[in-house]
């Protein structure tokens, strides 16, 4: 091969790989330019219907101990929550239905199920529910701008990592978040706080994740709290047993 023809092979290859390159540039640029602000994805997903979902939480110690951990499912019609809550001293599992509550605590003498009626809204039956919207409310209407998007496959995702105290306090206030497990919020100071969230194309919340390190006086700690598998959960139901075989402490009460 004459070196004018090895001349000329370059330059096309040269010229094909700047034509490929732009076009990558193009792509990546309008790619950002189409993805919507933090602001607009979390006000849009607070108008997700939520039928049925998952949340958890768990704090840790920095050697993955750990100190206290729950989990809820939730389905909205007909009203049914299961909880399982673990702390130190303390692990109990509940049921409600509509304003019936199933509980069982576990350590005691007993591992029966007792039923209670619910004289008003409980503020479990409510929990997972208020705890996504009451979320993507307070992400939404503090500091949105600290928050970054991109592009997934199958939508949207807004994230955070940093340290920022405002939205610390925001996130700590926000009672659902941090009334399972407890928070001294005059004792916690943020070290690093993760944030991800995830919605469809059409903006429908997908999952939510919240991760901080944290310092409770003068211990690290962890906290996480993952809401999840929304309107992906199977038919919650009360299990026979349970119904059947609890004790009515209101019975027992008269």
């Amino acid at each position: 091969m004459s070196n004018k023809v090895k001349k000329i092979l370059s330059l096309v290859l040269v010229a094909i790989l700047g034509v490929n390159l732009a076009a990558c540039s193009n792509q990546k640029k309008k790619a950002a330019a189409t993805t919507p602000s933090a602001q607009t994805i979390l006000t849009k997903a607070q108008n997700t219907n939520l039928k049925n979902m998952k949340a958890t939480w768990k704090q840790t110690s920095p050697s993955r101990q750990i100190l206290q951990k729950a989990s809820a499912k939730y389905s909205k019609n007909p009203l049914v929550v299961y909880a399982n809550f673990t702390t130190n001293s303390n692990h109990y599992k509940m049921w409600i239905e509509n304003k019936t509550n199933y509980i069982q605590m576990q350590g005691t003498d007993t591992n029966k199920w007792f039923k209670t009626k619910l004289t008003k809204a409980s503020s479990y039956a409510q929990l997972t529910d208020d705890l996504a919207k009451s979320t993507l409310l307070t992400l939404s209407t503090s500091n949105p701008n600290l928050f970054k998007t991109k592009q997934t496959k199958k939508g949207y995702e807004v994230y955070y990592h940093g340290n920022n105290k405002k939205l610390w306090n925001e996130i700590i206030q926000n009672s659902p978040v941090t009334s399972v497990i407890g928070v001294d919020l005059n004792k916690a100071k943020p070290k690093k706080i993760n944030i991800k969230i995830r919605t469809n194309k059409d903006y429908k919340l997908k999952s939510v994740l919240i991760g901080a390190d944290y310092k409770d006086g003068s211990k690290d700690k962890k906290l996480s709290m993952k809401i999840k598998d929304i309107n992906k959960l199977k038919k919650l139901e009360v299990p026979a047993s349970i119904k059947k075989n609890a004790v009515n402490l209101g019975n027992m009460a008269k």
